[in-house]
């Protein structure tokens, strides 16, 4: 299994930006992250010296084959966290020291002594855009900085493809993050990984999809939390129809029913927010492309 360094990174989803590893369609590898602070943070929590940027991706990735107007598949079998993480914003002066977080045995310990299991996910995840580039900063419907917790081992994250190659990149983990992000990080870490990348010639949408428990989840960002929310009600419905044959006011109406609209990430310099549909909601409309499993 090939190990990707996170050597090679970038600190913005880019057409431009030449492959630094490739992969065959379905290949699976071992991808090393770097924390969203560059590794300029010290287990200590001072900062060793001013990172050159935040949240470095590693890659491009391309991957053979993949040609815009498809979709690229991404499922992830392992996030392994590092031994430690931190947190950081939250009000905190200028200069204030970070906490630091020891992480064993599958739990994070709070320098206060509490103790929580960890659910790792990965905060940036994306591919090259149509137009101009994409900061790692920042959300988008190529992919970015969706700081959405479901994208996690045993979830497959489809997003669509511009470019040859579709030039995949993904960063700043998360050893453990809630909904919302709301002081502006998760336990950020180094971490490892494991995933595979496969072509889908028919996408569903032009958006990120993520398929997890018999979920569909699609992502959508925006200026306002508000108006995240509410393109992801329109997205949603749109797919929904798309699926089932239902009308859009149908589809409406069953996402009001049957799914639910939960918010991201309110920090980025774009908000995000998710449409959840169950697979049970859609029936025999769940289409057979999105049961892949590695």
């Amino acid at each position: 299994m090939k190990r990707l360094s996170r050597e090679h990174f970038v600190y913005a989803l880019s057409r431009d930006e030449p492959p630094a590893y490739t992969l065959e369609d379905g290949e699976t590898a071992v991808v090393e992250t770097t924390d969203c602070h560059s590794g300029c943070v010290s287990r200590e929590g001072r900062v060793l010296v001013a990172r050159p940027g935040a949240n470095p991706a590693t890659g491009p990735i391309e991957v053979k084959g993949s040609l815009p107007g498809e979709a690229l598949a991404v499922t992830i079998q392992a996030v392994k966290p590092a031994e430690w993480g931190f947190i950081a914003g939250g009000g905190a002066e200028e200069g204030e020291s970070f906490t630091v977080i020891e992480m064993a045995d599958g739990k994070a310990h709070y320098p206060w002594g509490l103790v929580l299991p960890l659910d790792p996910m990965i905060g940036v995840i994306g591919v090259a855009p149509e137009g101009e580039a994409v900061p790692t900063t920042t959300p988008s419907d190529w992919g970015g900085n969706l700081d959405t917790r479901e994208i996690r081992a045993g979830s497959t994250i489809y997003v669509p493809v511009a470019v040859p190659g579709a030039m995949l990149a993904l960063g700043d983990v998360h050893a453990l993050q809630a909904d919302a992000e709301s002081c502006g990080t998760g336990i950020e870490c180094s971490a490892e990984v494991t995933l595979t990348a496969r072509r889908v010639p028919e996408p569903l949408w032009p958006c990120p999809l993520i398929v997890r428990d018999d979920q569909l989840i699609l992502v959508a960002s925006a200026d306002t939390v508000d108006a995240a929310a509410w393109r992801a009600v329109e997205e949603m419905a749109g797919l929904i129809s798309k699926l089932t044959g239902l009308s859009y006011v149908e589809s409406r109406r069953l996402l009001s029913t049957a799914g639910d609209i939960r918010i991201s990430q309110i920090v980025n310099p774009k908000k995000t927010c998710r449409a959840v549909i169950p697979r049970a909601a859609l029936g025999e409309a769940w289409p057979s492309r999105l049961s892949f499993r590695p």
